[in-house]
């Protein structure tokens, strides 16, 4: 067993290299601060890979500032801002400002909303399409109102059901690409003076005078502070266990010919809230790795609790999903852009970590350990700001009560 740096103490140690904890060693490093990063590698095959996995191990996420939660839209708002910031210093392009979509029907029960970890989270119960304009206009993000037919003439390769109607954001709303983010964030902390050690922890231990972490090949990292995100294995690094839940998500990828990408080539992000099934949200034409354009959709709230290490990790393995889900996800992309439904498709699975609040768990939950986690499915677009809060509180700074975490 070795003693990393040998004999080094950092001044704070980040333990998880996704989007939260790679945005939180950038705001460290590039204050100054002494910052070793434990960042684990993507799996280049996920069948065969024996550790753990991230749900930013994808191509393309909705980003805007309209949430019907104030919160969310406000964590959003300070994140977005920072984009172009962090695409300049790195050189890596990861945003992708073509506009956001909400549709709704009109009339939904207010208990549709009353749920944690819900995209369509209305806190006042006013409705996801109404909540989100006054929110937005709260945050001064300008969104247009559209009825159904305006919808179809906008996009005439939408079918909104009947009585709904929606909003559209323009940009800097749109996608990013969340491996291009991480990618960006862990090079400029990297290039601030961080260390990047591609290792996954197996013991955190809130010690005497410093947080003791020994990773998967028995190196010892020992830091004053440390800062725990990550995500859906958290709790396995926690004495004393989150109120957190990981719940399986489903994703069916649509694949484009040539002129399905043309007619859909102006398609926003999108997130559907009809009145009587889930709610979806969706991905405009994106290519991917293998050189194919997709159109993705996911269903938010589908109950498939993930309880152990184990259980996430062979869910992430498969790749097949839910077989009721993926008929669900499919059925609803096809109603929605009907010229979709011939489209040969396939699946892929993530995971959303969902906490009690619905609101990320920010805080500090021992003498020297803090944690940032709980992207509720609404992480990735404001995973900078989060990250920042996140050093905020290593740093002894307060941060908004709503993000304090709560214990199982």
């Amino acid at each position: 067993m070795t003693v990393y740096g040998p004999n080094h103490i950092f001044e704070f140690a980040v333990i998880g290299g996704g989007m939260f904890g790679a945005a939180a060693a950038r705001h460290l490093a590039t204050a100054g601060h002494d910052v070793v990063l434990l960042a684990p590698p993507e799996p280049e095959q996920r069948p065969e890979h024996g550790g753990p996995f991230a749900s930013h191990y994808d191509e393309a996420r909705i980003t805007r500032v309209l949430d019907a939660d104030p919160l969310w839209s406000a964590l959003a708002h300070a994140s977005i801002g920072r984009y172009a910031e962090i695409e300049a210093a790195s050189g890596v392009t990861f945003h992708h400002p073509q506009a956001y979509l909400g549709i709704g029907a009109e009339g939904l029960r207010e208990t549709k909303y009353d749920e944690p970890g819900r995209l369509d989270s209305a806190p006042g119960g006013d409705g996801f399409v109404a909540a989100s304009m006054r929110i937005g206009a709260e945050a001064e993000a300008s969104a247009e109102p559209l009825d159904a037919t305006a919808i179809t003439e906008r996009f005439p390769f939408l079918n909104p059901g009947s009585g709904e109607s929606g909003f559209l954001e323009a940009a800097p709303a749109g996608h990013i690409n969340p491996r291009e983010l991480v990618r960006a964030q862990r090079a400029l902390a990297e290039a601030a003076g961080a260390t990047l050690l591609p290792r996954t922890a197996v013991t955190v231990t809130d010690a005497i005078d410093a947080v003791d972490v020994l990773t998967d090949d028995a190196t010892r990292v020992l830091a004053r502070r440390a800062l725990l995100a990550a995500g859906a294995y958290s709790n396995e690094l926690l004495i004393r266990p989150l109120a957190l839940e990981v719940q399986a998500r489903t994703l069916v990828f649509a694949r484009l010919d040539a002129e399905q990408r043309e007619a859909l080539a102006s398609m926003p992000s999108i997130i559907h809230v009809p009145a009587d099934v889930p709610t979806t949200y969706l991905l405009p034409p994106v290519t991917y790795p293998d050189g194919e354009t997709y159109v993705k959709i996911g269903v938010d709230a589908w109950h498939h609790p993930l309880r152990t290490a184990s259980e996430i990790s062979e869910w992430f393995r498969t790749e097949s999903g839910d077989p009721e889900e993926r008929e669900t996800a499919d059925h609803q992309l096809n109603a929605l852009i009907p010229s979709l439904a011939s489209a040969p498709k396939h699946t892929s699975t993530c995971v959303y970590t969902i906490t009690a609040s619905g609101y990320p768990y920010v805080g500090m939950v021992s003498e020297r350990l803090a944690v940032a986690v709980g992207g509720n499915g609404k992480g990735a677009k404001s995973s900078d700001e989060i990250g920042r809060l996140g050093a905020a509180v290593l740093l002894g700074e307060a941060v908004d009560e709503r993000l304090a975490p709560h214990f199982a």
